[in-house]
């Protein structure tokens, strides 16, 4: 009969039982992280600090309506289906500037119809009636674009000029020279007839914050990126010197630095956008990419001609990105439609050639597609691509592949810092310990070889790795795991090789009209 807590008489309970310590390979929460400026009226917010966010309308309400926080928010909510969102927010620079832009309508006898304006590709619908002046028009396009809080910019008429429309940012600094002003992008969409509309693009916008200032925040040194986020976006755009701190913090090249150092092993990836339009487009990602070859956390999306903010179509991926690895940490983003991002012209697609979005991903650009009217999303690569490194073992290279490299990683932390390892003691033969209880808390060389073998066969049981053998078969060789001089750990050696990416098959269908064969 068992002794129990509920026993009284003096005895000595000696019980045995064979226990099979769980070792468990869990995906990783993803965990979307926003770099963004905020409304500089709002004097309550602490810079700086991340702060969790549950919905945009929380954000809005909070850093300011349209405001660059709230804008990156609504793609990011958008995309990641309501997942785990943070905010760190960021003053805006000193000296930094607004863009501005406008529209100058003319026009007689103007009909009547509804004038479908875009603001950073947010339809703004606005109804003409019938003998408008151009005046008239330009306090329509004012008051409903002052009615749609969430918008990007503000609208005044022009002091001198009624038929003018004058737009400023909200948000300070490169930002605003981003947010586009056009119209009819929907089908059958024109301008009321006799109405015209002469647009000046939004510019002169300037002054980005300090990223570094936003990165710290979320920990420094061993304790970087202490919360795990997994996919960061920021306002700040295509800006070589922001991008180069976002490399550097996540760390730069193929050593164990930054995000990537042995005791931390918390890397995050981020993505920026570009509109930017036709051939020439393609040309100036391409230069940009090739100057970031050892960047292992960044890369660029590319929508060309959209009238999106580039910035929102990235958090848009980013958000897509988390949701989808939130479930499968291996699945690609191939074919995942970009919801409320608007293609551009077809002329100004230079994404509609094959062989145009072959060069981009080999040139660590990630193209997208127009299928049905809808962006689609296609390769997702970092600009990591090292002249020493292959192509094909190019790990980094693929955003999907920084997802399972992250999963690994987390997995094999979460493993060595359950109950079992922790004040264990280090012998040459786990067998020769006969006392059950400290049997329990010693631990050799094949100990640690098994607990790697389990987690090989959990990655492979995921499609994290393409085989599990051959990490199992690098384990048994030797020195692959040691014990430290002075018996104060283990050093391991665990190699694997990822799944593939499935993204290509190449068909061919051989035909002839010879019934010779059939008879």
């Amino acid at each position: 009969m068992p002794l129990d807590a509920t026993s009284l008489a003096a005895g000595n309970g000696i019980g045995i039982k064979n226990v099979q310590f769980a070792v468990s390979v869990l995906n990783l929460p993803r965990k979307n992280l926003i770099i963004a400026t905020y409304d500089p009226a709002i004097t309550t917010i602490v810079d700086d600090v991340p702060v969790q966010v549950t919905s945009p309308e929380m954000v809005g309400a909070g850093y300011g309506q349209g405001f660059m926080a709230h804008r990156l928010a609504l793609k990011t909510f958008a995309g990641n289906g309501g997942g785990e969102t943070w905010l760190v927010p960021q003053a805006e620079t000193g000296g930094a500037v607004k863009a501005v832009g406008e529209i100058l309508f003319g026009g007689t006898g103007i009909l009547a119809g509804t004038l479908s304006m875009y603001i950073a590709g947010d339809r703004v619908p606005v109804v003409v009636p019938a003998a408008s002046t151009p005046a008239q028009v330009a306090t329509a396009v004012v008051a409903a674009v002052t009615a749609d809080v969430t918008l990007p910019v503000t609208a005044a008429v022009n002091g001198v000029t009624p038929e003018k429309v004058d737009f400023e940012a909200k948000s300070a600094g490169p930002w605003g020279n981003d947010i586009s002003c056009t119209f009819n992008w929907g089908f059958g969409e024109e301008l009321p007839a006799n109405l015209t509309a002469v647009v000046t693009a939004m510019s002169t916008g300037a002054g980005i914050p300090d990223i570094d200032d936003a990165l710290d925040g979320t920990g420094t040194g061993d304790a970087a990126n202490e919360d795990w986020f997994t996919e960061v976006v920021h306002g700040y755009g295509l800006d070589s010197a922001t991008i180069t701190k976002v490399a550097t913090y996540v760390g730069e090249g193929n050593d164990f630095v930054g995000l990537y150092k042995k005791i931390v092993s918390r890397p995050f990836r981020s993505l920026n956008g570009d509109v930017t339009a036709d051939t020439a487009g393609l040309t100036a990602a391409l230069a940009f990419a090739d100057a970031r070859k050892l960047d292992r956390a960044d890369g660029v999306i590319c929508v060309p001609g959209s009238p999106n903010h580039p910035a929102e179509i990235a958090a848009l991926a980013l958000g897509i990105m988390a949701k989808t690895n939130q479930n499968r940490a291996a699945e690609s983003y191939i074919g995942k439609i970009l919801t409320g991002i608007i293609p551009g012209a077809i002329a100004d697609r230079w994404t509609s050639e094959y062989d145009n979005r072959d060069i981009a991903v080999k040139g660590g650009v990630s193209p997208t597609y127009v299928r049905n009217g809808a962006v689609i999303m296609q390769n997702v690569v970092s600009f990591y691509r090292p002249d020493t490194v292959p192509v094909d073992s190019n790990s980094y290279r693929s955003m999907r592949n920084i997802s399972i490299i992250q999963n690994i990683a987390n997995s094999i932390r979460t493993n060595f810092q359950q109950e079992k390892w922790e004040g264990v003691s280090i012998v040459q033969d786990l067998t020769r310990v006969s006392n059950p209880t400290d049997r329990e808390k010693t631990r050799d060389v094949d100990s640690v070889i098994d607990d790697y073998v389990s987690l090989a066969f959990g990655w492979e049981d995921k499609a994290w790795i393409y085989t599990a053998d051959y990490t199992v078969e690098q384990l048994a060789v030797a020195n692959a795991v040691v014990i430290r001089a002075g018996g104060t750990g283990f050093d391991a050696t665990v190699k694997v090789i990822l799944s593939g990416e499935g993204g290509i098959i190449d068909t061919r269908v051989e035909v002839d009209t010879s019934l010779s064969v059939l008879l």
